[in-house]
Formats: structure tokens, C-alpha cells, sequence
């Protein structure tokens, strides 16, 4: 890809004179960012643009030229980009709109370029893009025009689907002063996606922070695997998170572990940053851009009270400690008081200090203590007293931030005609309050530690995954037997149709036993009034079953009208286990207590699989009712090594059985400590389009 961010000539396609031809923007572009390699232009009939001559042939162009920038109609870009295959170019932004987000023709038209490419071995952008920026060279092509005094190079690039996010985006980056090295506009991204670009920003040495907006996700697993393989952060602001329609879910799994929220863990999972503003994104940029916060343990400066317990509580929020300051450091900054009416604590109040100066003292200071792993530092000023100095101060607090290689974030308020004076003196990142400032310090601190986590392991699916329209609900007697085969622990079964056959049945697995309606059209069977626990004896079950067969009877038919008879389990603790294929992610896992907790209080823990044994311990600890199966008020803890093991079995089963599409074990009983588990019923949904995937 070295060649579409760093080539040796590119030519640009849709090129003309008139003054409102978008082509010569493009041209204008590299021109004011000084772009040195050979520029050729194309367009409908041979003229010039200043010093250039158009070709109204690309066959006509010098040479060969490196890369293709196109912004022609959609119905003209087949036959262009032929024509680049002839010619031997190899890379192409098509910058034009009209596909398949315009319409039915427009995806036909999208389809013979993705054929023609393939042919001639084409990688390109877009297409519907406003292009790629590479302020490394000045290889600057979006077709608006571009200032180059309202873009600073700096070290952040960003990947785009939007257009419009990225335009916003830059026009942010100037306002915070933040530099930028390459800023890439997907489009509809039929070709190149976010994770080829990734997977070049990774070994790009002019790229340290990588931004991304993304409405829709191609290649989940891909996107965790490259994350886990790069120290350099990925942050994402992931939008059309809103399905536009809601239908009823039949599987407790799919209710509880919607598209959002599997995004949401599987980014946390592969240590992604997601935000969920372009304010989010930005504030993010900035902290990555000061050196890491590498434990929990702040300091936090000011000279207000108030703003000292705002930051207090955010801190707190967002999983910081605030240790004591030594007393060398508190006697130090009592030395300097004026009335000495400020308690010396951490948050430190400095509002009867004066003097700016002074304050870059105490931020060294404490910056030194061995038990601070960084500093919010929160600044107002007024301009008659104090602005003459702010300029240098700004200055002295970064070069302590990285000579201590600890972050200092640095709140910064004035008055509205001074502040954009000093935001933009300095490459300093300031931030407006202290929240956003911690919001993006805790982000720093969980990137800083993730290396000692479990990291993701890709693993390859086997099997067609693309459609499950096409799928059946399994039996219960189908459930329990596939559970059994795949080393699930199953309480002992028999299926059973009239009431001598349960009572043999009864009598071989053992009094007491629970009684079930056994058929797929009842999934909820308790709601339904289908079960009937804790049957002790042979004349119970004789009720039992005339009770059940009574209720059903009017809804079945007696040749449909099924029953199982299943051990009864002592009394354990219910949990849910689920899995389903998601089209982003593919399999996940799904983790909760059961009953009311999972429904009500949606307390559950969401994975990509498979999980490791510290990733599985990991969502046990997440939930809320975690502490239920550690023992609780005198309660013996529950069999938790059992509950790990049927954890990554289970988170396993989608990846090996490409034919099952969402599974769960509702309940999942988790007795005593060393006595293990056992799942008593489940749901399981095959996907008849990939049934036959390995002979199953």
C-alpha cells in the first residue's frame, strides 16, 4: 500500500479549465501542498490548466503513472478503469458517487468495476469518497479545497466511511491545533476497507494514533486481531448503532446481546477505544499524544475547591486513586500559601497561591513522587494578571510531562478572546473540563495495562457464515442430545408419549424427576405452564402428566403431544449461557445469572469466542450478582473451575459447528463447590444453508 500514500506520479481523471470543475481543485490541492511528484491530467477534450496540459486520452499520458484519481459520472468509470488496467496502473481513488448507495443501477455499476479490477489485479478507494491526504508528502486529493495554514502535521492518522466525518474531523483538528499525517475518506469501501488501511498505519513510522469512523464493520475478527498485534492505539467512533427494525427474540441471547452492545465488548475485548462523540475523539487524540498513564494513582492540581471535588468524583467515576502527597510536597506548597486557610490534600488547592511560576514547581514536584502515575492539572486565568506567562507555562508543563514520562492533562480556561490565542500557540493538547480530560486519561491507563491481559486469539471460521434466513429451531430431545455430545454435563433424560412409557422412564433415572412439554413450538416452557418439578413418587406423576397432556391437548395433536422426563437436580444456582453468530464479529458468548437478573436486569458478560480460561473468569467477575457464586452471607461458594470449563467448551461449539447459528443453555445449574454443573434444558438453532458443512 505504499504506493497509493507514497507514489511516484499520479494522474487524475475528470480533469477541466472551467472554474467549477471539481478535478482542478484536486489539482490546486498538490499544488499548495507542495506535492513534488509528476502530476498528468485527464479530461473530456485536450486544453491546459496553468502550466499543465489535459490529455483527453489516459492513453496518451507520459509514462505509466503510479496511481488514478477519478471524479468522473458513475456510468463512465468501467471503461476508465479498463483502460488503467491496460495502461498497468495498479492503484485508483475512485472519488466519484452514483453506486450502490444511490441505487439499483448504481450497484451494477459498482459490480463491474469490482469485476474489472479483479481482472487486471486494481486495488482502489471508494468508490463515493472525498479521497486520501498524506501531509507526509503533501499528497493532498480531496476534491474541496484544502488550506494548508488550517492543517498542522502531526502524528494521528484517521480512516473514515463518512466523507462529511472526515471534513468535520479536520476542521476540528485545526480549532485544537492537533496535526494529522494521513486522513483516509473510505466511502463504500467495496474494495479497500478499514482493516487493509489498518493493517499499513500499523508499520507506517509517521503514524502513532490511529482514528476510525465506521458505520458498519467489515471484518470484526480481523479488526480485534490487528488491534491486539500494535501497541499504538486504535480509537473508534462506531455510529448506526440503531437497528432500524425490532422483532420479538425467541432466544433470551439474542434479546440480551444486541449489535451494540457485542460492539461494545468486543472493542473493550480487543482493547479498542470506543467513544461515542467526534468531542470523544478528539479529547482521546489529545491524551494519546501525552505519555502514558501507566497506573491508577493521580494527582489533581487546581485553584478552586469546587473544581478540586468535580475532578474528585470523575476521577473516582472513571477507576482513579488519589493517593496522599508526601509531606516534603504539602509543606512545600504551605510554604507559598498567603493565609494558610487551604487544606493541604490531593485534590492539591493552590487558590491562595499566586504567581504562575510557582505552579510549574509544584507540578515538578509532585510529578517526582514515585506514587503518581499522572496529574490533572485544572487552570483558570485572567489576562491583566496573569496571560503575559501562560505561553511559557504551557510550554514548561510539557517539557516536565515528558521528561518524567508522565502525563500531566491539562484543563485550560480563559476569556473567550484569549483562548483560541493560546490553543493555537501551542501543540500542547489543553483540555476544556476535567471529565472529558479523565474520561480520556482512563482510556490511556487501560491501553498502558492491556499488554498484561489475555489477548485476543483469531480464530479461522470454517464454513459458508454469510446467510441463517434458512433455519430450523432444534427439538428438545435434539438439544439435550447435541449438548451431551459436545461434553455439556446434561441431567439423564428419556423422551417419552403416553404415561406408561414415563413411568418406566421414571422409575430408570430415579425419583424425583421434573416433567416437560418436548417440542420446539414451546421454547419458554415455564411461561407456557409446560413443566412440573420435583415429582416424588409414581402417583405424582400420574397428575402430573393428565395435567399437562389436559392444557396441550387443545394446542397439539396427540401424535404431536411429547413429554420429557429428566432428573431432578438438587438446587444450584441458575445461570444463562448463550451464543451467537454476529455478522461483524461471528461467534460470541454470552455469560449472565439467570432468572430476573439476566431479563430484568440485563446483568450479563458479552465475548467474542472462543475464551481462555482468564478471559472466562473475567466475565464472572464482570457481572453485577458475581458474588452470589462466590459465596455470600454464610452460602458456600459455588463449583466456579466447573463454570469456567463449560464456559470455554461452550464459547467453542459456533466455531467448530458452522451449521449452528445461536445456542444457549437456560438453565445452567451451578451447584456447590467441587460438585460441578448441569445444563437442564436449551434452545439450539441450526442454519440449514450451511447444514451440511463436514458431512453434519
Amino acid at each position: 500500500m505504499e504506493h497509493l500514500f507514497y507514489p511516484n506520479s499520479v494522474v487524475i481523471i475528470g480533469v477541466s479549465s472551467e472554474q467549477s470543475n471539481l478535478g482542478r481543485n484536486i489539482v490546486e490541492n498538490l499544488d499548495r501542498f507542495s506535492y513534488k511528484e509528476e502530476i498528468y491530467l485527464v479530461g473530456q477534450k485536450r486544453s491546459r490548466l496553468g502550466d499543465r496540459p489535459i490529455y483527453d486520452r489516459i492513453e496518451d499520458v507520459p509514462g505509466r503513472p503510479e496511481l488514478a484519481v477519478i471524479l468522473t459520472p458513475a456510468r463512465s468509470i468501467p471503461e476508465i478503469i479498463d483502460v488503467c488496467g491496460r495502461r498497468g496502473i495498479r492503484w485508483a481513488v475512485i472519488e466519484s458517487g452514483g453506486f450502490s448507495e444511490y441505487s439499483k443501477d448504481g450497484g451494477q455499476i459498482e459490480q463491474q468495476v469490482v469485476r474489472i479490477t479483479r481482472q487486471y489485479g486494481i486495488r482502489f478507494v471508494g468508490p463515493n469518497c472525498i479521497g486520501i491526504m498524506n501531509l507526509d508528502n503533501g499528497m493532498v486529493l480531496p476534491f474541496p479545497l484544502m488550506d494548508p495554514a488550517m492543517t498542522r502535521k502531526g502524528s494521528i492518522s484517521l480512516i473514515s466511511q463518512s466523507g462529511g466525518i472526515a471534513a468535520s474531523v479536520m476542521k476540528l483538528f485545526s480549532c485544537e491545533n492537533l496535526g494529522f499525517n494521513k486522513f483516509i475518506s473510505m466511502g463504500n469501501k467495496i474494495d479497500l476497507n478499514e482493516n487493509d488501511y489498518l493493517d499499513y498505519l500499523i508499520k507506517d513510522p509517521k503514524t502513532s494514533v490511529i482514528g476510525l469512523y465506521l458505520e458498519s464493520i467489515s471484518d470484526g475478527r480481523e479488526l480485534m486481531r490487528l488491534a491486539a498485534c500494535t501497541d499504538k492505539p486504535f480509537i473508534l467512533l462506531k455510529a448506526n448503532t440503531s437497528p432500524a427494525s425490532h422483532q420479538i427474540a425467541r432466544f433470551h441471547t439474542s434479546a440480551l446481546a444486541g449489535g451494540n452492545d457485542i460492539c461494545d465488548a468486543a472493542l473493550a475485548q480487543a482493547g479498542i477505544h470506543r467513544v461515542g462523540t467526534l468531542t470523544g475523539l478528539i479529547e482521546h487524540f489529545k491524551v494519546f499524544l501525552l505519555p502514558p498513564m501507566t497506573g491508577p494513582n493521580l494527582a489533581v492540581i487546581g485553584r478552586s475547591g469546587g473544581h478540586g471535588v468535580l475532578a474528585a468524583d470523575a476521577a473516582a467515576h472513571h477507576g482513579f486513586v488519589l493517593p496522599q502527597i508526601s509531606k516534603k510536597v504539602l509543606d512545600f506548597v504551605q510554604s507559598r500559601t498567603r493565609s494558610g486557610v487551604i487544606q493541604m490534600t490531593n485534590p492539591l488547592d493552590l487558590g491562595d497561591v499566586f504567581g504562575i511560576s510557582y505552579y510549574i514547581d509544584v507540578v515538578e514536584a509532585v510529578l517526582k513522587e514515585k506514587q503518581v502515575n499522572g496529574v490533572l492539572l485544572m487552570q483558570n486565568y485572567t489576562r491583566i494578571i496573569e496571560m503575559e506567562d501562560i505561553g511559557k507555562h504551557i510550554r514548561a508543563i510539557q517539557e516536565l510531562s515528558q521528561r518524567y514520562g508522565k502525563p500531566v492533562a491539562t484543563c485550560f480556561l480563559t476569556d473567550r478572546s484569549e483562548f483560541f490565542e493560546f490553543k493555537t500557540a501551542t501543540d500542547f493538547p489543553l483540555f476544556i473540563e476535567a471529565e472529558s480530560a479523565l474520561e480520556a486519561l482512563a482510556a490511556s491507563y487501560r491501553h498502558a495495562t492491556r499488554k498484561h491481559n489475555d489477548p485476543f486469539q483469531i480464530i479461522p471460521l470454517r464454513g459458508d457464515r454469510r446467510s441463517f434466513e434458512a433455519s430450523r429451531l432444534a427439538d428438545p430431545v435434539e438439544v439435550l442430545s447435541r449438548f451431551k455430545s459436545w461434553g455439556l454435563p446434561m441431567a439423564d433424560f428419556r423422551l417419552v408419549q403416553d404415561l406408561e412409557t414415563a413411568l418406566v422412564a421414571a422409575n430408570e433415572i430415579g425419583y424425583p424427576v421434573v416433567l416437560k412439554i418436548a417440542t420446539a413450538k414451546v421454547l419458554h416452557k415455564t411461561e407456557m405452564k409446560g413443566v412440573k418439578i420435583d415429582i416424588q413418587d409414581g402417583h405424582a406423576l400420574k397428575a402430573a402428566f393428565k395435567e399437562l397432556q389436559d392444557h396441550f391437548l387443545s394446542t397439539f395433536s396427540g401424535e404431536e403431544l411429547k413429554f420429557l422426563i429428566q432428573k431432578m437436580v438438587p438446587n444450584g444456582l441458575e445461570v444463562i449461557v448463550g451464543s451467537k453468530y454476529d455478522p461483524e464479529f461471528g461467534p460470541v458468548i454470552l455469560f449472565g445469572l439467570g432468572g430476573i437478573f439476566a431479563e430484568v436486569l440485563r446483568d450479563v458478560a458479552i465475548r467474542v469466542a472462543p475464551v481462555s480460561e482468564s478471559q472466562a473468569m473475567e466475565m464472572i467477575n464482570q457481572i453485577k450478582g458475581s458474588g452470589l457464586l462466590k459465596g455470600f452471607r454464610g452460602k458456600p461458594p459455588a463449583d466456579i473451575e466447573a463454570l469456567l470449563r463449560i464456559l470455554m467448551t461452550f464459547s467453542r461449539i459456533l466455531i467448530n459447528h458452522p451449521e449452528v447459528s445461536e445456542l444457549e443453555i437456560n438453565p445452567l445449574l451451578v451447584l456447590g463447590e467441587g460438585q460441578g454443573c448441569v445444563a437442564v434444558d436449551g434452545r439450539i438453532r441450526f442454519n440449514q444453508i450451511t447444514s451440511n458443512v463436514d458431512g453434519k
